[in-house]
Formats: structure tokens, sequence, C-alpha cells
């Protein structure tokens, strides 16, 4: 108890330092950067089983509020270049982990795994029944989002100086009937996911559900501060904690190779960003964030703190490509696989014990 509380002590300064100065998602950086100090000092937390889920389906909602049916035929009708763009950023993460691959920087299929710009959870988990080290993975993944998270933030601080534009997603207060309803859409939905073991499920159900019954009229989603603050709270630490000393110290090898790859690939997509913007189909900050590869919950989050962002047209684009990465990115690692090398270190290799696997 005495170390939860100094997390989220700690994590409540620093939100409120980042809140200050500007950054947006401040709730969910702070206990981020917190829940990562904790997790490398071996303060051995781990959050309870349901929270993190929860907190997924949270953030699910809060992506449905985005997304209407109307929408999604807007961005069908946008046609080559929003596929392409999708598309691109997938194509140039995998090169970069086929690359890190093939120069024996990690072993096996590895980097294929830990590179794929999106899905990091469901990446994570799955990538053990493919032979990949999961530790590894989970470094490579997770650094992506705390790297993309902050390029996103900066991005914003720089570009998010007029009012919204398009509108910012910040669900109302809500009555209380609305505010219930939400809540038991979150809980059901979640509950179903881990039930029938969905990839990726716990974020994709509620909104899928979120979305449909929002469309239909049966439901008005409501999200309130006091539900959105401790979801973005739980969601920083849930990422923050996986970072241990163990996935450090396996990782410590490679770092310097897997930190220029993400910041290519996080400048690829600036480049794809940038080509979508000169295409005339969104605005520079839209454009950015919807490019950036990977975290859809992360971006979600900082979205919908920022003025003058599309928030239909960032979430479409995002998840999209999560959807495209939760279903080809096995078949894409096996393909790849093909040319690779072998792990040249089977101590590497060895099956993750319980604690780095969670």
């Amino acid at each position: 108890m005495p170390r939860w509380l100094v997390l989220l002590a700690g994590s409540m300064l620093l939100a409120e330092l980042l809140r200050r100065i500007g950054l947006p998602a401040s709730a969910l950086l702070g206990p981020m950067i917190c829940g990562i100090v904790a997790g490398v000092t071996g303060q051995g937390l781990r959050l309870p089983g349901p929270v993190f889920p929860l907190a997924l389906g949270v953030v699910g909602c809060l992506i449905a509020t985005s997304l209407p049916l109307s929408v999604l035929a807007s961005i069908v009708d946008k046609g080559p270049v929003f596929f392409a763009g999708v598309v691109s950023i997938v194509l140039v993460s995998a090169a970069a982990g086929f690359v890190l691959a093939r120069t024996g920087v990690l072993p096996g299929t590895t980097a294929l795994w830990g590179s794929s710009p999106g899905a990091a959870t469901p990446m994570t988990i799955m990538s053990a029944s493919y032979g990949a080290d999961m530790r590894l993975v989970a470094f490579m993944q997770y650094l992506r989002v705390i790297f993309v998270s902050g390029s996103a933030a900066a991005v914003t601080r720089f570009f998010a100086t007029a009012p919204a534009a398009h509108g910012t997603l910040a669900p109302a207060e809500g009555s209380a009937g609305a505010i219930a309803g939400t809540l038991l859409t979150i809980v059901v939905s979640t509950a179903l996911a881990q039930r029938v073991r969905i990839p990726a499920g716990v974020l994709m159900v509620p909104l899928v559900v979120g979305a449909v019954l929002q469309d239909t009229g049966l439901l008005t989603i409501a999200l309130p501060g006091w539900v959105r603050v401790p979801a973005y709270t739980a969601l920083g630490w849930g990422i923050g904690l996986r970072f241990t000393p163990a996935i450090v110290r396996h990782a410590l090898r490679a770092s310097p190779w897997v930190v220029l790859s993400t910041l290519l690939v996080i400048g690829a997509s600036g480049a794809v960003a940038w080509l979508l913007v000169l295409c005339g189909e969104t605005d520079p900050l839209s454009a950015w964030l919807s490019c950036s590869p990977g975290g859809e919950d992360t971006i979600a989050i900082i979205a919908s703190t920022t003025p003058g962002v599309d928030m239909s047209f960032v979430m479409a684009m995002q998840t999209v490509r999560f959807v495209l990465v939760l279903f080809t990115g096995p078949g894409l690692a096996r393909w790849l696989g093909r040319w690779l090398p072998s792990a040249a270190d089977p101590g590497l290799l060895a099956s993750p014990s319980k604690a780095d696997a969670s």
C-alpha cells in the first residue's frame, strides 16, 4: 500500500505539472512516466486483474463517440489516399523490423512483432506463441508508445494554437442515466471480450458496441471527468509498469538500434502525414495524429484534449490500421520470417517467467 500511495502521489503531481506546461493527455503521460520508474526500479507493483481492461473499455467508448457509421462512410469516400496512408505505415514498420532481424540485432522474428505499428498488447501476447521473445517485443512496443506519446504531445503543443475547427472529443457530463448506461456498456462489453478471448477485444468490443448503440440512438455516451481521469491513470500505469528490470536487461544491448528504428518509423509516418496534408485530406495536426505509429488508445486521449483536431479522421485511420495490424501481423511475421536467420542466442528465447509475461 505505501508503494501504491507514493505512485499515486507522484502521478498526480507530475500530471498536474504537465498540465500546467500545456501538454495534452497529462493525465495519461504523468502516470505512465511514474509507472516506468516504479517498474524499472523493481517495486513489484501490478494492477488488479480487471482494472486495465476496464480502462481500455473506457477508451473504447471514448473512441466510439467519434466514429458514427456516417463518418466511416465519409472516410471510405476519401478512397485511395486514406488507405494508402494506412498501408504505407504498416509496410515501413515491417521493413524496419525486418532490417533489425536480418542484421542480427534481435533474434528470430522478435523484431517483426515488436515493430508492428499498433495493437501493442495483443502483439506482445501473441508473439510468444510464434517463437519470439515476448520480453523484447514488449520493450519495443511500449518504448514506441512512449516515443509516439511524447512526439504527439509535442506536435500538438506546437500546432494547437487555434480554437477547435472540427470539435474535440470531450463527451458531455451527461445525465445520471446516460452515465449509468455508458458504464454498464463498458462493464458488460469488457466482460464479454474477456470471456470470448477476442484479440484486443477489451478495446475493440466496447468501441464497436458503443458505436452501434450510439448510432442507433439506444445510448448517449457520457464520460465525465471522474470516469476518464482514473481510466487514463490506470492505462498509464498499465503501460509503465510493464517496463520491468528483466525487460530492460534483455533489451539493453539492442536498445540503440531499437531507438533508431523507432525514430525512423516515426519520421516516415510524419512524411506520410505530410503527404495527406498536401493532398488536402486534413490539417497538419490531425494528419500527424492519424499517422502516429501505434498506441490508438494513447492517441485517442491526446486528441481528445487538443483543440483543432479532426477526431473522426484521426480515429478512423488509427482504427483501420489497428484492425489491419491485428489480423495481418501474425501472417506477415511468419512470411518475412522465412528470410531470417534462426536465433543465435538460445538463452534469449527461453520461456519468459510469469513476472516477465505479465
